[in-house]
């Protein structure tokens, strides 16, 4: 049996190589098991999410973020959708670090610090007011934001360099700009068009 899983192994190498050859494609590397047990269901849910991660906007989100993974908002009875985030021990991340709401409203956070070294804080977005959130070491709290429109909304660790260090967030707010929010850009004209 592990016979036939190395040959598929090698297979499945081959060919991204071959396909890397012919298109100047470097994923292969991403096959290497140091890389392959990295993967855990947070990163797979990130990837999913933004499956264009060589463009520029996604790809900055996915590089950035890759460690800490991706979780959709939940709705519970009340309307208010909700997700807990975690700060693991001496990691300097959020867990999970993307937070998508599937539509504009009142997102409720709950923070646990488990990090064994140092006491975080978190820095919130909310219809242009910020929150602040202290959490010394094995505490927790909890913040209720309201992003009222679609995009995205960062959040960030402020204290001494930790945001340097990786803990920076990310909230995206699913969801169309309506026409009279819009930027008051003239449209582009598309190649070929004049």
């Amino acid at each position: 049996m592990r016979r036939s899983v190395l040959l598929t192994g090698v297979a499945v190498v081959a060919v991204s190589m071959a396909a890397g050859l012919s298109t100047g494609c470097t994923y292969v590397r991403l096959a290497r098991p140091s890389v392959v047990k990295q993967v855990t269901p947070e990163v797979a849910r990130l990837v999913n999410y933004l499956p264009r991660a060589d463009q520029p906007n996604e790809a900055m989100i996915a590089k950035l973020f890759a460690i800490g993974g991706l979780s959709t908002a939940e709705r519970i009875g009340d309307g208010i959708m909700r997700e807990s985030v975690r700060i693991p021990s001496g990691e300097f991340i959020w867990v999970p670090t993307i937070i998508v709401m599937p539509e504009p409203g009142e997102l409720e956070l709950t923070f646990i610090n488990e990090d064994d070294f140092s006491h975080h804080a978190a820095y919130l977005p909310s219809n242009g007011d910020r929150q602040y959130l202290h959490l010394p070491m094995y505490t927790g709290g909890r913040a209720t934001l309201s992003l009222d429109g679609p995009g995205y909304y960062w959040f960030a660790c402020p204290v001494a360099n930790h945001e340097g260090r990786g803990m920076l967030g990310l909230i995206i707010v699913e969801g169309d700009v309506p026409p009279d929010a819009r930027l008051d850009r003239p449209p582009q004209p598309r190649p070929g068009e004049s």
